[in-house]
């Protein structure tokens, strides 16, 4: 990837395209709004209530244009799941708020020939989009921005910005700060640079940035993340260009370049195509075997993306992990000693509610009989097993550890030993030894 030898060289014609003053001076980086309480409190309620990307009355446009700043823009409940194309760019001119309906979301499409929102002025405060799903942008020139270009900070909660096309930052270009919370940019095309521009200070807060073709983020501020994932941006970096890195909880990425081993977790992320899982927008969910699982700390959001309640030990990026496996384990009852080397045969069965392949820890012990010694046998081991939705046998041969196995009773323990995706499962029962065949 070839670097410009001036980045400054290229603003101006970012501000030419997006018709812009300069900023007369740096707006404060916005905080974590609480997801649970929407700023209700901040003006005047303007209902959307047609589709149409017009300007027409009751189009989002329209409602736009009437802001003065502090206005809540949402949409009449029979739009919850609509799609609108806009014939232009909306110009937001004022810090507002735009929110979609929780449950289904708003979809708002570019109509791949034009950014969706732009906000050409530098603003008092952030302008914040919530419960939306921002598609079919088309960035141009070199800001880029397909979603959204703006000159102002900006925040997104529980958004997604997907199959935006641009020369360069093809899903959003930021001169301001920008804080993402719960939000999906994925499947995001540039011909070079990353999905993501912001000048000041990025904040991505259980937020998901992948699938986007030349690398995830470019940051020329500070980038602070919480509990979310950057991976699987194409062949270029995940990370470009960040001068300042701060990491709080943890974080996942598949390359170096958002920070090494030591405060990164770098795995693959392992997360399914971007599709409907419920919600206001698109997301990846996390397939059963992520590392991004449980792997949160100093989680502080209660729900993801789709509004589903995160664990107290929250999952890495916008969406919450639900699909857990159940294991039923079972031990047989009786169980042989090999008269030539005295080991003991521990079998039994185990069924799962899907396909799963996983170790199980198995121990047995049997206490000495009066007259015999006073040392207990045991013998432990692991045996992996395949697991489905129909019992599967599984067995294991397990030498002793200490003393002899004799016919009688004796403690089997199984447990599974598995990722954290699979719900723990123990069997412990009551087994009768006998002397097998030689």
């Amino acid at each position: 990837m070839h670097r410009p030898t001036s980045r400054a060289g290229r603003w101006p014609l970012a501000l030419i395209l997006f018709g812009l003053g300069a900023c007369a001076e740096e707006s404060t980086a916005p905080g974590i709004p609480s997801l649970s309480a929407p700023n209700a409190n901040l003006g005047d309620n303007i209902t959307v209530t047609t589709t149409s990307g017009g300007t027409e009355a009751g189009s989002l446009r329209w409602a736009v244009a009437q802001t003065l700043g502090g206005e809540v823009i949402r949409f009449a409940p029979a739009l919850a799941g609509a799609t609108i194309v806009v014939d232009s760019s909306v110009a937001v001119r004022h810090p507002i708020l735009i929110e979609g309906p929780a449950d289904k979301g708003i979809t708002i499409s570019g109509g791949k020939a034009r950014h969706i929102f732009a906000l050409p002025d530098s603003l008092a405060s952030a302008v914040t989009f919530r419960n939306l799903a921002l598609v079919n942008g088309e960035g141009s020139g070199s800001a880029g921005g397909g979603g959204i270009l703006a000159n102002s900070d900006v925040v997104l909660e529980n958004v997604t910005l997907s199959n935006h096309n641009g020369m360069v930052y093809a899903a959003m270009f930021v001169t301001g700060n920008a804080t993402l919370i719960n939000t999906t940019i994925s499947s995001n095309t540039s011909a070079s640079y990353a999905a993501v521009y912001v000048a000041k200070k990025l904040t991505l807060v259980n937020t998901t940035i992948a699938g986007n073709t030349k690398g995830g983020v470019d940051v020329r501020g500070a980038l602070v993340m919480r509990n979310s994932i950057i991976a699987n941006n194409g062949a270029s970096a995940n990370c470009q260009y960040v001068p300042v890195f701060e990491r709080y909880g943890k974080n996942l990425t598949d390359d170096t370049s958002c920070g090494d081993s030591t405060v990164m977790m770098i795995a693959p992320a392992k997360l399914d195509s971007l599709r409907d899982n419920g919600g206001p927008g698109k997301t990846h969910a996390l397939l059963g075997p992520s590392p991004a699982i449980d792997a949160g700390t100093d989680c502080t959001v209660t729900a993801d993306q789709r509004y589903v309640v995160r664990d107290t030990k929250c999952d890495l990026g916008a969406y919450e992990f639900k699909d857990f496996t159940t294991v039923t384990v079972t031990n047989s009852a009786s169980l042989p000693i090999d008269p030539a080397t005295g080991w003991v045969f521990v079998a039994g069965s185990v069924t799962c509610s899907t396909n799963e392949t996983f170790d199980l820890a198995v121990e047995i012990t049997q206490e000495p009989k009066a007259g015999r010694g006073s040392q207990a046998a045991k013998a432990s081991g692991k045996v992996t097993v395949a697991c489905s939705t129909s019992a599967q046998p599984w067995g294991i041969s397990l030498a002793p550890s200490s003393g002899e196995f004799a016919i009688g009773s004796a403690v089997v323990t199984t447990k599974t030993e598995a990722g954290a995706w699979i719900i723990p499962a123990t069997a412990t029962s009551m087994v009768k030894l006998y002397r097998g065949r030689k």
